[in-house]
């Protein structure tokens, strides 16, 4: 669990340096000089294919902690069964649910997460099919509104892993959905 965990937390960091670069690539290249926009523009290719195979690992780490976070939650439940204490028991109990309510809204920010990339990844796949047709400065102009929208869609899309890195933070440090200690 604690693996799969941190690899997520990991998972998140690389994504939002990604949906970065992936930014920082795009927005270059209507600066670039001519004779190094052939160069640029495979740059910033290479860049949407590697969003492209994170978003599907996203996806997958996704699925899998959600599944170890059920199975870790009856674990717990099967292991509270053998305390007797009513305080040990209530405060197991109480812990129990704040990282229930954590995970919970670990799934809701990713599934936040997974709608704002959808729009980011065709924009930039659409980006780079026209592109492809066309390298040059006049295209570059003729799409600037294009990038806008993209670059648009790559912040929210940040917004959104925040959101779920700050999730995933607060069960690492023991803290509730609501921002206290647990």
């Amino acid at each position: 669990m604690v693996q799969g965990f941190e690899r997520t937390r990991q998972t998140l960091a690389d994504s939002q340096r990604q949906v970065d670069f992936t930014l920082l690539s795009m927005n270059a290249l209507p600066r670039t000089r001519s004779d190094n926009l052939s160069a640029a523009f495979r740059q910033y290719k290479e860049s949407v294919d590697q969003l492209e195979k994170q978003g599907a690992d996203a996806q997958w780490r996704s699925l899998a902690m959600k599944e170890e976070s059920d199975d870790h939650i009856r674990v717990w439940q099967e292991e509270m069964k053998t305390i007797k204490d009513p305080t040990i028991k209530a405060s197991m109990e109480s812990r129990r649910d704040a990282v229930r309510t954590n995970f919970k809204l670990v799934q809701m920010y990713a599934d936040d997460a997974r709608k704002a990339y959808e729009p980011f990844l065709r924009g930039n796949k659409e980006m780079v099919r026209a592109l492809s047709v066309d390298l040059s400065p006049a295209t570059m102009s003729s799409l600037a509104p294009a990038m806008e929208k993209v670059t648009a869609d790559g912040e929210t899309l940040k917004v959104r892993i925040g959101m779920m890195q700050r999730a995933m933070d607060n069960i690492a440090n023991g803290i509730s959905p609501i921002g206290m200690p647990e």
